[in-house]
């Protein structure tokens, strides 16, 4: 009789529900990207476009990638810890570097424009879960 003690039994569903969550993430970034590209003008760095890259740099961040950052210890339940570690890590990395240029988007172009900065809830709450987001990768 084998024991299998430490190896933890994979849900038959599992690769059907990483499949719609993958399905479910590039979906939100195609539909901001649409959005941004249809209906916002495209996003650039310079002149009023700046500012459409911090939607499109939240969503690829701090939604996408990060999500997949949280599956990996699911998805690759059967690699080496160390593997599963590294992958985590740089996808937590990769989320944080994008979230941070879409941050700076948006206060250069408020600074270049003269607007007030964290002057609405939006920008209070979203600064709360950067900086949540940052601290509990610490922890």
């Amino acid at each position: 009789m084998e024991s299998h003690a430490g190896l933890a039994a994979t849900p038959r569903a599992l690769p059907y529900y990483v499949a719609f969550s993958q399905l479910l993430g590039l979906i939100a970034v195609a539909t901001t990207g649409a959005w941004l590209g249809l209906y916002r003008g495209g996003i650039a760095w310079q002149g009023v476009l700046q500012f459409n890259v911090h939607p499109l740099c939240m969503v690829i961040g701090l939604i996408f990638l990060q999500g997949d950052a949280l599956l990996v210890y699911r998805v690759f339940r059967n690699e080496t810890k160390r593997t599963t570690k590294v992958l985590h890590g740089l996808l937590h990395v990769f989320a944080f570097i994008i979230a941070l240029v879409g941050l700076v988007a948006v206060f250069d172009y408020h600074r270049k424009k003269g607007y007030a900065d964290l002057y609405s809830l939006h920008s209070w709450c979203g600064i709360l879960a950067f900086v949540l987001y940052l601290v509990q990768g610490q922890v």
